[in-house]
């Protein structure tokens, strides 16, 4: 299977005739009407309507300049693939083929649309914007036949890797721990990179959450293994929609008490950014508790412009299920799983650390992981 398949994905002709004419005729028609005199008595209004609808035209015009100037390619690389989002600005996204869920083809008048969905987010491929006729049938086999080899096979490197974490954790008990973070954090910016690189505060909610409920999970296969009911030593309550939540010392512990825990992780690398106050840690957990429940159960409080892009329990409910058998695979003791998503919180903070506020950071962190340290994701 060669490494890289490329496909030119560019605006249709017709397509950016449209755009243009949408953008072009508002204005044109009303300056014409305000210059012609046949409302002279309303001209100053439609003198002012053209100049607004020109400002308007300003976007689908850089739509489309931008689509035909930059040299855009979908990809199909050696273990992801690169696809555009749903979204005319053509910003592309990174799926990992063991992360696509579903590959459906929708037939529409005159051409067909790919949409793939995946952990990382949505896909829509249209057959018209491939460059050469043809192109679009191949890619969808193409993809399908990399995402079921993908699911098949586990690749001789990977092999290798995990044999090497075996012979390290040797001398370093969390070295499955370490080298998971390192893929845990690289997957996750790879496949939330964009034109304008990755946005930081959804990067940082995602792992939060992640790390969060890996608290529980890591109490929960800590049972089983002992021969325990998987929710031993959790305290369950459920709201009156019938959602259930779990708490109690055992989760606490790898959240925000232990020597490795979350917070201590996070906490360590928002002060070696720069941050001089940390947020109030009780504080987070009250409000995280007196929201149970409600519509304000894990949602953060933040300015909106430092607002992720979705909620922490969809972030989870997205990436967990996706990234537990690698987790599994490089990390195999379940105790070092918060460690694992603390390390790569670390990451995240010192990387960020530019465009965002440690202390924000560790809040942002810190409100995911403890409101999602108490969700039931089902099993």
């Amino acid at each position: 299977m060669a490494d890289i398949i490329r496909y030119r994905y560019r605006l249709p002709a017709r397509f950016a005739a449209w755009l243009l004419f949408l953008a072009m005729a508002p204005p044109g028609g009303l300056a014409y009407l305000a210059g012609c005199g046949v409302f002279a008595k309303y001209a100053g209004l439609l003198v002012w309507l053209a100049a607004a609808s020109g400002l308007l035209a300003i976007l689908p015009l850089w739509i489309v300049a931008r689509a035909l100037a930059k040299q855009n390619f979908i990809e199909l690389r050696a273990e992801e693939a690169l696809l555009p989002k749903a979204t005319l600005a053509l910003a592309f996204i990174g799926m990992p083929y063991s992360a696509i869920k579903q590959i459906r083809v929708l037939k529409l008048s005159g051409h067909s649309v790919a949409v793939v969905v995946s952990a990382f987010g949505e896909s829509r491929v249209s057959s018209d914007w491939f460059a050469l006729e043809g192109e679009f049938a191949e890619f969808l086999v193409q993809l399908e036949r990399r995402r079921a080899q993908h699911a098949k096979t586990t690749p001789p490197a990977v092999e290798s890797l995990v044999a090497a974490i075996r012979e390290r954790s040797k001398e370093d008990p969390l070295a499955g721990a370490k080298i998971a973070a390192q893929e845990v954090y690289h997957r996750l910016t790879a496949a939330m990179q964009n034109d304008k690189g990755v946005h930081a505060e959804s990067l940082l909610c995602a792992l939060g959450a992640l790390a969060g409920y890996a608290c529980q999970a890591s109490v929960r296969q800590r049972n089983l293994a002992l021969g325990l009911a998987e929710d031993a030593g959790l305290v369950q309550i459920e709201d009156a929609d019938g959602n259930q939540y779990f708490y109690g010392d055992a989760v606490n512990s790898p959240l925000a008490e232990s020597q490795y825990s979350v917070w201590g992780l996070a906490a360590a690398a928002a002060q070696k950014s720069g941050c001089q106050a940390l947020p109030d840690l009780k504080a987070m957990f009250s409000h995280s508790a007196n929201t149970l429940g409600s519509g304000e159960f894990g949602r953060l409080r933040l300015p909106l412009r430092k607002s992720p892009a979705d909620r922490p329990l969809n972030y989870l409910k997205a990436l967990w299920p996706n990234l537990l058998p690698t987790i599994r695979m490089l990390c195999p003791h379940p105790a070092h799983w918060p460690i694992l998503f603390g390390l790569a919180i670390q990451e995240a903070i010192h990387s960020g650390k530019s465009v965002i506020d440690p202390c924000i950071a560790l809040k942002i962190v810190m409100e995911s992981a403890i409101a999602m340290s108490k969700v039931d994701l089902g099993g």
